[in-house]
């Protein structure tokens, strides 16, 4: 089933704009062609999805022959809109909550930082993790070491708190924060089995509150 039609969806005109603000949560929902559209939580499905949009949106396009699809082209432009980093810095990466992901809308699984903000989030937590794997692989000879560890649980619970951070957080012009909803079609090959997801399209939807898809899914699945 689709909540996209009939919802409050994120106006350029009702966007709050006097932050920057660079962070959003992300639900992919999934639907066989014309069929109806589930969110996915799987993690290794939503990486897939996720890896399509961020090509998107980092897609250099001046470097590119190819031509890039309107339903693409239709997202960078959106995505533009909404946010301002991406609008003046064209550049996207992902971060995946490993500690509390579910499907209830309060933790979802992948999260967008754009713009400036990826330099700061990469020094900050990223680049730590890398720190601790060489130096435990040259000094130990195992990656696996206890300063890893700690690298890599900073890394989820301080990420968590960076992308949910209130100042970076995409809102609208009362303080509903919103998050971006994809839609993707399955494409089969003659034998069924699937052979990829193609991008349909996106839309910044309400967190919380009657507008969220989650709560009409909610009500759905009670029913």
């Amino acid at each position: 089933m689709c909540f996209y039609y009939g919802m409050k969806i994120l106006q350029t005109n009702n966007y709050q704009q006097t932050n920057f603000k660079s962070t959003y949560p992300i639900v992919h929902w999934v639907a066989e062609a014309n069929g109806s559209y589930a969110p996915i939580s799987n993690l290794k499905l939503v990486k897939k999805l996720q890896s399509k949009i961020v090509r998107i949106l980092n897609k250099p396009l001046s470097e590119s022959n190819k031509e890039m699809k309107v339903a693409e082209q239709n997202l960078r432009a959106y995505i533009g809109r909404c946010d301002i980093d991406y609008r003046n810095k064209s550049q996207v990466r992902s971060f995946y909550n490993r500690v509390n992901a579910d499907l209830d809308g309060s933790s979802p699984v992948v999260y967008m930082i754009s713009g400036k903000d990826i330099q700061q989030f990469e020094e900050k937590y990223a680049k730590n993790i890398g720190k601790a794997k060489n130096d435990g692989l040259l000094n130990f000879d195992n990656i696996r070491t206890p300063e890893t560890q700690e690298a890599v649980r900073k890394y989820n619970i301080d990420g968590i708190n960076f992308v949910n951070d209130s100042e970076k957080r995409i809102k609208d012009k009362n303080g509903m924060t919103y998050v971006l909803h994809t839609k993707f079609e399955i494409l089969r090959n003659k034998l069924g089995k699937i052979k990829d997801f193609i991008f349909i399209d996106a839309r910044f939807l309400p967190e919380k509150g009657p507008e969220s898809p989650f709560e009409r899914l909610k009500g759905y699945i009670s029913k």
